[in-house]
C-alpha cells in the first residue's frame, strides 16, 4: 500500500511543482501582474530579463529603448520587473523628484571601496554626501568666487588659447573630444584642488591619452557584469573566475593613486591657505577644503586613512563628470557651432554688441574677462547651451528602484509593484517628436521667444536630472561653457572637417571623432 502511495506522490509532486513554476514564470507575469498592462519591448520581456541584459551587454540599450518607446509608447516593459519610462510628467518627475533609490548597478562606481554622491543608493545616504559639497556649487557661490574667476583666466587664457594657436597653425584638423576632455579635466581639477595642485593635460597630449586609456579600462564594457549581475559576478569570483579584463584592476589602482596624489597636494595648499601664504586665489583648493572639513566632522571616530579615502572617493566622482558629462557636451557644442556658421557669426555678434568679446591680440595679450553675470544674461549664448544640452545629454541610463514599501503610478499605469527597476534616458525626453519640432536638428532659435517653433520648454530640458539628486555641478557647467565659447569665438573661426565619424555610431556613442579646423581671427 505504501509503495502505491509513493507511486502516486511522485507524479503529484511533479505536477504541483510544474504548476507552481507555470504560474510564477508564465501566468502571473503575463496575465495577473500589474505590469501585464504595459506593452512588452520583446516577447520574452514578461518572463526573463535575457533580452534587455543582452542589449545592455552590447551597449545597445539606448537604441533598443528608443525603438521600443517610438513604437509602443511612453512606458514599456523591458524585463519581468524592469521598465522604461520616457515621459516627464507622471513619469520622470515622479521617479526622480520623489527620490527613488538607486539599484546595486551603481556600486561599481565607488572608489577606494568607499561610496560617494553618485553611487549612494539610498536617498538618506546621498543627502549626507551632497550636504558636504553643495554650498560651493551654488550659483551665487560660483559667481562670487575669486578663486574660480582667477583659475578661469589661467586655464583659458594661459593654456587653452596657446593650445588653440598651435592647433590653428597645423594643417591637420583638431579632434574635439580629446581637446575638450583635456580642458575640462584641467578646469574641474583646478576648481577641486586649486590651480597649482590640479592637472595640466592641455599642455600634454600624451598625458591625456594615457589617462584616458586608464579611464576607459576602469569603465570597461565588461563592467556590465558587476553592474547588472552582481550576485552572478560574486559567485564566479568565488570560483576564481574574474570576468573583468586584466587591465581593469591596474587601471583602477592607477587612477586612485593619481587622485590621491592630487588630494595630497591640495592638502598642502589648504594648510598654506590657512596661514594666508597663497598669493593667487586660483591656488586655493575650494572644494577640497569644504569636503575635508565635512568628512572630518562626519567621520569623527575614523582613522586618518579612512577619512582620506572618503575625501578622494567624493572628489573622484566630481572629476569623472569632466569626462562623462562636461567634456562630452562641450565637445559636441563646439562641433554644432562649427557646423552652423550662421550661429557662429551670431554668437560673435552678440558678444561684440554687449561689449563682452574676449579678444586676444599682440596689442592686448591679457584681456580682462567679463563678469559671469554678464555672460549669463546673453540670450543667444543661453539658447546655444540649452540646445546643446538637449541634443547631447549623458547617454547612460539612470535606473531607479520603486519604493519597497508601496506601489506607485507611472505614465498612467497604476499599482506598479515595489522593487521594480525603472529606467529613463534624457536622450529620449529630448528627442520626443511630440514635444519638439525637428527634434534631431540643432536649432538654438527654438529657445528664443518668437524665433522658433519649439514648445514650452519648462520641465522638459532634463540634461542635469531633477529632484534631490539633480547634478550638483549644473551651475559650474554653465559657468565654464559660457566662458569657453566666449573665448573661443572671440578669437577663432571653426569649421568641420568631413573625415571624422560624427553620426556613424548609435545614439549616445562615445566613439564619434569630431574633427574641426581652428582659424585665427586676429594676429
Amino acid at each position: 500500500m505504501s509503495a502505491d502511495l509513493v507511486g502516486y506522490a511522485a507524479p503529484a509532486t511533479l505536477i504541483i511543482l510544474c504548476s507552481f513554476l507555470l504560474y510564477h514564470i508564465v501566468v502571473h507575469p503575463l496575465l495577473i501582474s500589474p505590469l501585464a498592462k504595459i506593452p512588452n519591448a520583446h516577447w520574452t520581456s514578461p518572463f526573463v530579463p535575457w533580452w534587455i541584459l543582452w542589449k545592455r551587454y552590447r551597449q545597445e540599450e539606448l537604441t533598443a529603448a528608443l525603438k521600443a518607446h517610438q513604437s509602443l509608447g511612453l512606458i514599456v516593459r523591458l524585463g519581468p520587473k524592469d521598465l522604461g519610462v520616457s515621459c516627464y510628467e507622471d513619469g520622470i518627475r515622479t521617479i526622480y523628484g520623489g527620490g527613488f533609490d538607486k539599484p546595486a548597478y551603481f556600486n561599481f562606481f565607488n572608489c577606494y571601496e568607499r561610496p560617494n554622491s553618485f553611487c549612494s543608493l539610498a536617498r538618506k545616504d546621498h543627502s549626507i554626501h551632497r550636504r558636504r559639497i553643495s554650498v560651493v556649487y551654488t550659483k551665487s557661490a560660483l559667481f562670487g568666487s575669486a578663486q574660480l574667476a582667477s583659475l578661469t583666466e589661467h586655464v583659458l587664457l594661459g593654456r587653452l588659447i596657446p593650445r588653440l594657436h598651435e592647433q590653428a597653425s597645423r594643417p591637420q584638423p583638431t579632434e574635439l573630444l580629446g581637446l575638450s576632455c583635456s580642458l575640462c579635466l584641467d578646469y574641474v581639477n583646478a576648481f577641486l584642488f586649486g590651480y597649482s595642485s590640479g592637472s595640466n593635460f592641455l599642455q600634454s597630449e600624451s598625458g591625456t591619452q594615457l589617462w584616458l586609456e586608464h579611464y576607459e579600462r576602469r569603465h570597461c564594457k565588461e563592467a556590465f557584469w558587476p553592474q547588472e549581475l552582481p550576485k552572478t559576478t560574486k559567485w564566479m569570483n568565488t570560483l576564481g573566475i574574474n570576468i573583468l579584463p586584466k587591465g581593469h584592476l591596474p587601471s583602477k589602482h592607477y587612477l586612485e593613486q593619481w587622485m590621491m596624489g592630487l588630494c595630497d597636494k591640495a592638502d598642502e595648499a589648504r594648510l598654506l591657505a590657512d596661514q594666508g601664504l597663497l598669493k593667487d586665489p586660483a591656488d586655493i583648493p575650494v572644494v577640497y577644503q569644504q569636503v575635508q572639513k565635512s568628512v572630518w566632522a562626519d567621520l569623527n571616530g575614523a582613522d586618518t586613512q579612512t577619512k582620506k579615502s572618503e575625501i578622494a572617493s567624493e572628489l573622484f566622482d566630481h572629476m569623472s563628470a569632466a569626462r562623462e558629462v562636461l567634456g562630452l557636451v562641450l565637445s559636441y557644442t563646439l562641433y554644432y557651432i562649427s557646423q552652423n556658421q550662421q550661429a557662429q557669426n551670431r554668437l560673435r555678434s552678440e558678444l561684440a554688441s554687449a561689449g563682452l568679446s574676449i579678444t586676444i591680440s599682440a596689442s592686448e595679450p591679457n584681456p580682462t574677462l567679463p563678469s559671469p553675470a554678464s555672460l549669463d544674461s546673453l540670450p543667444y549664448l543661453t539658447a546655444v547651451l540649452n540646445e546643446s544640452f538637449r541634443m547631447r545629454p549623458n547617454s547612460r541610463p539612470l535606473p531607479r528602484i520603486t519604493p519597497h514599501d508601496r506601489a506607485v503610478s507611472l505614465a498612467g499605469i497604476d499599482n506598479i509593484p515595489p522593487g521594480t527597476r525603472v529606467n529613463s534616458f534624457p536622450w529620449l525626453v529630448h528627442r520626443d517628436p511630440r514635444q519638439w519640432d525637428q527634434p534631431d536638428k540643432w536649432i538654438p532659435e527654438r529657445w528664443l521667444q518668437g524665433e522658433g517653433k519649439g514648445l514650452d520648454n519648462k520641465g522638459v530640458l532634463w540634461a542635469f536630472g531633477s529632484g534631490p539628486r539633480m547634478c550638483v555641478g549644473s551651475h559650474l557647467t554653465q559657468y565654464m561653457m559660457r566662458y569657453v565659447i566666449a573665448v573661443v569665438y572671440s578669437n577663432f573661426k571653426t569649421v568641420t572637417v568631413k573625415d571624422g565619424s560624427f553620426g556613424r555610431h548609435p545614439p549616445g556613442s562615445l566613439d564619434d571623432r569630431l574633427m574641426v579646423k581652428f582659424e585665427r581671427l586676429h594676429e
